[in-house]
């Protein structure tokens, strides 16, 4: 009779340093995917929305896996985000009107300064509030230049309740379509690197 027998010391070792290897390739995977995601995110951004400063790409952040805690996450750091996503009304934390850029921003990617923000124009000579239109019921503010025939108005806010935003960031699905394509190769190359390292 022959008789093979195992050590279950050695076994249970190999396998515990397996599963090790095992997670923290997981690990790996799940980060680089994420940072997929995020770099994806950000490179739509320009095509979803008017980008006027880098701050909107900054609040894209992620948070990575770890050998125990195998889950990683793309985030958005600025809540407002949140209606670009889903769509609705926007309305002023305040209570109050919102007031809508129009000559305040004479083109689109013009970022509008706090010294053009419709309180610190009221302070200033020449600027007023009334209806945008005779007799209408929705004001704006407006700046008066010249006077006599050379006067000019120039409608520099509009005064609204709210604002209807249509969902355009397509945040969950872009992440979403990054990870179900990412993560497989992504996982096949840390596991490459993690059983490498082993020898």
């Amino acid at each position: 009779m022959f008789t093979v027998t195992v050590n279950e010391n050695v076994i249970g070792h190999a396998f515990s340093d397996l599963e090790k290897q095992l997670r923290f390739a997981a690990a790996q995977a799940l980060t680089r995917t994420v940072q997929d995601a995020q770099e994806e995110v950000k490179r739509q951004l320009p095509e979803r929305f008017t980008i006027r400063t880098g701050w909107l790409a900054k609040g894209i952040r992620i948070r990575p896996a770890s050998r125990n805690n195998l889950k990683a996450s793309v985030l958005v750091k600025d809540a407002f985000m949140a209606l670009q996503e889903t769509g609705g009304d926007k309305t002023s934390p305040f209570g109050d009107a919102l007031g809508v850029p129009v000559g305040a921003r004479p083109t689109p990617a013009v970022v509008t300064r706090p010294s053009k923000f419709p309180g610190a124009l009221l302070a200033k000579k020449g600027f007023f509030i009334a209806p945008i239109v005779h007799g209408s019921r929705t004001m704006g503010v407006w700046k008066r230049t010249g006077k006599g025939r050379g006067e000019r108005l120039t409608l520099m806010y509009v005064f609204e309740r709210k604002v209807r935003l249509e969902p355009k960031f397509g945040f969950h699905e872009t992440v979403r379509k990054v990870a179900l394509e990412s993560f497989p190769h992504r996982f096949a190359e840390a596991l490459r690197q993690a059983l490498a390292s082993r020898r």
